[in-house]
């Protein structure tokens, strides 16, 4: 093995970028292998004459990894953004807004069970003095698993609470209905509440463009099978979208794709290892975005999160000065029927039916539209998720040369994929320059 040998990352979502310029800080080449376009579930769509983001549009002042990444391919300003969402409780508009985030956490809360909000209470007071606490795999996440993950969030709190309170972020953030998460990933979702939002000022669309200038990427090109030589993975065989099968050979393979995919490709090497990754629970989104003649949203109220019976998460402006573009997110469990084959018209004339009860909107309004169906979709993780980080990481080390990052790691916002694609490649490099220390000795020898 070369020490200039390029490292192969599969997938080009924010894992894999993550993985790049990582393994790029420590002198390191890699090759990215992305089956459809750069940015994976954050890249962009066209719609009318503009650009927008699919999926990674708000970006924390936490996000400290990201920034320092987005930083390293020029300048990409940002404006803020900020959290604002509402929903109807009792006939009334109840909303939260991140500029005076605790005023009116405390109106949503009102008539709640006082034990519920001491318990999430804790968990945001924990996320708050330990950055560090609301990502996956730390001590404090690891200590609620053992505790608590026996049974869903759903059986700790109160049905008001969860419906209230934890599925608005559950769902918008993982796809997923609070009997479907449980109290040892909660904390990233508490996370989420305590940061204060930007978004690009002209998108993602110049930043992917800018990682298409800096690193070595294959779109359009699926990973078909892992390559093996001494008992070490080197490479993959990749199809192009012309249909021809090549190999591409390196130091080494990181897998920085969805569980699911990641457990497709280490079958055939470690089917222990693809066993457990497929434990991880995925949930498909579709999101659908709307530009209509008028606002449809105002400055005070710029997104409504509706209840499970609608087929319809959520629905919000695009951006403080975008109030005429909405995004439509279907996630959730009644949103699951939806395929890859939707009908995007019928699909966005019932969500505009339910956010035409507290917003005005009306589909003769509209300008353009497209539409995105992602599966695998939202990551929801899976209980005991501490205990199952252990399991993984030590069933990869039987295989040299193979290493796994993705938002079934760390957590599924951007910052928990960099922070897990960075402590990917902080043991790749570990090992890596142990191995070759062994190669100098035996050569010298």
């Amino acid at each position: 093995m070369s020490s200039s040998a390029p490292w192969i990352i599969v997938g080009g979502g924010a894992s894999g970028l993550a993985s790049a310029f990582f393994l790029k800080q420590l002198g390191l080449d890699s090759i990215i292998v992305e089956r459809r376009t750069v940015g994976g579930r954050m890249g962009t769509v066209r719609l009318g004459d503009r650009m927008l983001d699919c999926g990674g549009k708000n970006i924390g002042r936490q996000y400290t990894l990201f920034r320092r990444f987005a930083e390293s391919l020029g300048s990409h300003p940002l404006e803020h953004f900020g959290l604002n969402s509402s929903q109807v409780i009792d006939g009334e508009v109840r909303t939260f807004d991140g500029n005076a985030r605790w005023r009116t956490m405390a109106g949503l809360a009102a008539g709640l069970s006082a034990k519920d909000i001491v318990r999430f209470g804790q968990l945001l007071w924990r996320a708050r003095r330990d950055d560090t606490a609301g990502y996956l795999g730390t001590a404090y996440s690891q200590t609620l698993s053992e505790r608590h993950d026996s049974k869903p969030v759903s059986e700790y709190f109160s049905p008001a609470f969860c419906e209230r309170i934890l599925r608005p972020m559950t769902v918008r953030m993982n796809g997923a209905e609070p009997d479907e998460v449980y109290m040892g990933t909660l904390t990233s979702n508490a996370r989420m509440v305590l940061d204060t939002y930007d978004q690009f000022t002209n998108g993602l669309a110049p930043l992917l463009d800018a990682c298409l200038a800096t690193y070595d990427v294959r779109m359009k090109t699926s990973v078909q099978e892992l390559l093996m030589e001494h008992g070490r993975v080197t490479g993959v065989r990749v199809r192009d979208a012309l249909g021809v099968v090549s190999d591409i050979r390196g130091a080494g393979v990181i897998l920085a794709t969805p569980a699911p995919v990641a457990a497709t490709l280490t079958a055939p090497v470690l089917p222990h290892l693809a066993a457990q990754l497929r434990t991880v629970a995925y949930y498909p989104v579709t999101l659908i975005l709307a530009e209509y003649n008028r606002p449809i949203f105002s400055p005070a109220v710029r997104a409504f999160v509706f209840d499970r019976r609608e087929i319809v998460s959520n629905a919000g402006a695009y951006g403080v000065n975008d109030l005429n573009l909405v995004r439509y997110t279907f996630s959730g469990r009644a949103s699951r029927l939806i395929s890859d084959a939707l009908n995007v018209d019928a699909l966005l004339t019932r969500a505009e039916a339910t956010l035409s009860r507290y917003v005005g909107v009306d589909r003769r309004w509209r300008r353009n539209v497209v539409a995105r169906y992602f599966n695998p979709g939202l990551c929801a993780y899976r209980p005991y998720h501490a205990a199952f980080l252990q399991q993984i990481t030590a069933e990869a080390q039987k295989v040299a040369g193979l290493y796994l990052t993705g938002d079934y790691v760390q957590g599924a916002s951007i910052e928990g994929c960099f922070r897990s694609a960075s402590a990917c490649v902080r043991q790749l490099a570990t090992e890596h320059n142990s191995l070759l220390d062994r190669c100098d000795q035996r050569t010298v020898a």
